[in-house]
């Protein structure tokens, strides 16, 4: 989605496009589907307009939300990130590790395959569906096993 695509779902649905919501915008597009964290947001669209506040930062990812252009994903600790929708056209699930909060973007299962099962075996027709997946990652891991072992 470029920033006249956007424009033009803003005006259709009320809204006005400003100029502080198209730098928030650009640096969602930015950041190359990572989950952002409305505070991460904010020091980034700060840096490059000091008259961004958090409290715009909070209600422009509310209207992205409520106009379908962001997902809002609550990952650990009640912290909210957010997504651009379509930025990675694909469905992806998320491994989420519970130590550091990395969160790994992996297509786990095939919607085709998981509908079929869910289909065959409880005669449920699937529309979409959310995989989270928590753990401890391979860095964090290997940190604890060398703490472990330095503790011998």
């Amino acid at each position: 989605m470029n920033n006249e695509q956007l424009k033009k779902i803003f005006e259709k649905n009320g809204h006005k496009f400003t100029k502080q919501r198209q730098i928030i915008f650009n640096a969602l597009n930015n950041a190359n589907s990572k989950h952002l964290t409305p505070e991460e947001l904010f020091s980034i669209v700060h840096q490059e307009n000091k008259q961004v506040g958090i409290a715009t930062v909070y209600r422009t990812l509310n209207i992205f939300e409520e106009l379908g252009i962001v997902n809002k994903q609550e990952f650990t600790d009640s912290v909210n990130t957010y997504e651009l929708i379509g930025q990675n056209d694909e469905h992806h699930d998320h491994l989420i590790c519970t130590n550091c909060g990395k969160i790994v973007e992996e297509k786990i299962l095939e919607n085709d395959e998981l509908a079929e099962i869910l289909r065959d075996k409880y005669d449920f027709d699937l529309d979409y569906y959310s995989l989270r997946i928590y753990g401890i990652c391979s860095d964090c891991q290997n940190e604890i096993r060398s703490k472990n072992e330095n503790a011998k």
